[in-house]
């Protein structure tokens, strides 16, 4: 069968590879691309393990034993660490990562398997695992009123329309302007700089973000870091978090229970898939799209069908 087979950063092969072995075997009908699909194929990424390794976490297909439709999900608790018994299975301290989305099949664990409901295209099912992690990274937050999501991708458009159903007030800050239209068609505000908020949500993923972030959270507000920076050590603003008692917070992936939510969401159209799908590419053009994104342009996700 033919899979993208990430062998080094920026080496992203297409081959013909073994049939996959494992607990279920599903044929994937749909993968979509995230900010993280691109990290990886530029630096790697520690959950990847060594290469060659498969890529794509975000997948959608029907179980060859059952024909039944179903999102893989890209990860399954151990269910016996602390975290685990502490119900934070998003913290795992032994997690098994599922990737191998872009290819024409995968082997997955049975506990990673999440019902497709009826309905649901598979390229908007695979988008329920964004929308879980963007589901807990709001979780992470206050019940504060009015809100800041400083950008305006994909992960940023999706917390501003979770809050926005939540009835919150949220101005999403992005410097396109094509950006800014998408969050408004959502149900958002925008702006091209950060207005001071109680609550801010940070969905870029850069050092510098997370600094305007921090000064831009009110004295005694909460900020939740949702953009994961490159490793290492960030200089942030100290006074803001001692003298102003800034809250700072992580939110990191997703637990099961917020993957169901989040299917749910998409198949009641609470949360448009439409508004986040971009272009079908197949396995052949998927490194080029990774790797050339539109600049400036709408944030939108590959549709990666490995049939094509």
């Amino acid at each position: 069968m033919r899979a993208a087979i990430l062998h080094g950063p920026g080496d992203l092969r297409v081959e013909d590879v073994a049939e996959p072995v494992g607990e279920v075997i599903v044929e994937v009908r749909a993968a979509t691309t995230c900010g993280t699909d691109t990290k990886m194929l530029a630096h790697g990424h520690p959950t990847l393990g060594g290469y060659p390794a498969p890529f794509g976490h975000e997948t959608a297909g029907v179980r060859r034993d059952t024909d039944e439709r179903v999102l893989v999900g890209d990860s399954v608790p151990c269910g016996v660490c602390a975290p685990c018994r502490a119900q934070r299975t998003n913290l795992c301290r032994d997690m098994t990562w599922v990737f191998g989305g872009f290819a024409e099949r995968l082997a997955a664990p049975e506990a990673a398997l999440h019902p497709i409901p009826d309905g649901l295209p598979f390229a908007a099912a695979a988008m329920a695992e964004p929308l879980a992690a963007c589901l807990h990274a709001v979780g992470r937050g206050t019940r504060e009123h009015e809100v800041v999501v400083l950008g305006g991708g994909t992960i940023g458009l999706m917390l501003a329309r979770l809050l926005v159903l939540d009835g919150r007030d949220v101005v999403v800050v992005d410097r396109h302007a094509e950006r800014r239209a998408q969050a408004q068609r959502l149900g958002a505000g925008a702006a091209a700089e950060p207005p001071v908020a109680a609550l801010v949500f940070e969905a870029v993923g850069r050092p510098d973000a997370w600094r305007t972030a921090l000064q831009t959270t009110a004295a005694g507000g909460t900020v939740v870091m949702v953009g994961g920076c490159p490793a290492g050590d960030v200089p942030l603003p100290t006074a803001r978090v001692h003298y102003d008692e800034v809250d700072v917070r992580g939110a990191f992936h997703h637990t099961p229970g917020e993957v169901d939510e989040a299917l749910a969401l998409l198949s009641n159209g609470a949360v448009e898939h439409s508004a986040f799908a971009g272009a079908v590419v197949g396995l052949g053009g998927l490194a080029d799209a990774l790797r050339n994104p539109p600049s400036g342009a709408e944030a939108r996700k590959l549709v990666v069908d490995p049939r094509r």
